[in-house]
């Protein structure tokens, strides 16, 4: 550790640099077939008169993001899935060994939600992605944010909506370290568009969480509760 605090400073702009050439490969692998597929329909048209080649020029240029995307969610999902930079539940002093493997995590969450993550949520494009990077979602789930941060850290059970732009936290920095735990949702639950949920929230089966609501670290809505407000609250019982 005292190594680490060290040459902690001297190490993060260093992994920056290279993290930025490690996302140019990335993008460049996700971006290939959206180039062969964009020449082959460019040859494809040459003899077309120029409106209709022009068309197909858009039309092949809009698919081509989109084969770039799911390119790249299975790319990061594979990447995010296989090696060891997954971060446990847990408190780590900032500059850990730890805390370095979290960010360079994040870092290849980021290269998808910049970029493509909001044009498949919610389908069944997200919830590929979220299931690759190490979410376990139970069956009929729909999650309608971009918003999940730590995913891996996250539980969601059956038939459960997760509603627009809500945000679900895994982590805090708390007194210099970093500090990660895990989301629980159960089965058939709601949760409520732009609510916030923090570290070590549970979740019963069939419970509602309001919108705009906000539970705070470790709180605990038992089964068939509806919950709502800033703090959210137990404002009555599911019948």
């Amino acid at each position: 550790n005292l190594i680490m605090g060290k040459f902690f400073p001297i190490l993060q702009p260093i992994l920056t640099i290279l993290f930025i050439f490690i996302a140019c490969i990335v993008y460049g692998l996700s971006l290939f077939l959206s180039f062969v597929f964009f020449n082959y329909m460019a040859e494809q048209s040459e003899l077309l008169n120029i409106n209709l080649r022009f068309l197909i020029y858009g039309i092949s240029l809009a698919l081509s993001f989109f084969i770039f995307g799911i390119s790249l969610i299975i790319l990061v999902g594979l990447i995010v899935r296989f090696l060891p930079i997954k971060t446990k539940p847990g408190m780590y002093k900032l500059n850990s060994i730890e805390t370095i493997k979290w960010g360079i995590c994040g870092a290849f969450l980021k290269l998808v939600n910049l970029t493509f993550l909001d044009f498949i949520t919610p389908t069944f494009l997200n919830i590929l992605y979220f299931r690759l990077i190490g979410t376990k979602i139970g069956k009929n789930v729909q999650i309608n944010s971009i918003n999940i941060n730590d995913p891996w850290l996250l539980e969601i059970g059956d038939d459960t909506v997760i509603g627009g732009s809500a945000s679900i936290n895994c982590h805090t920095v708390e007194s210099g370290k970093l500090k990660l735990e895990k989301v629980k949702i159960g089965n058939n639950c709601t949760i409520g568009a732009k609510s916030l949920i923090w570290p070590g929230c549970e979740i019963g089966d069939n419970s509602v969480l309001a919108a705009r609501s906000v539970m705070k670290k470790n709180t605990k809505i038992g089964s068939r509760e509806i919950w709502k407000g800033d703090p959210a609250i137990n404002i009555r019982v599911r019948k």
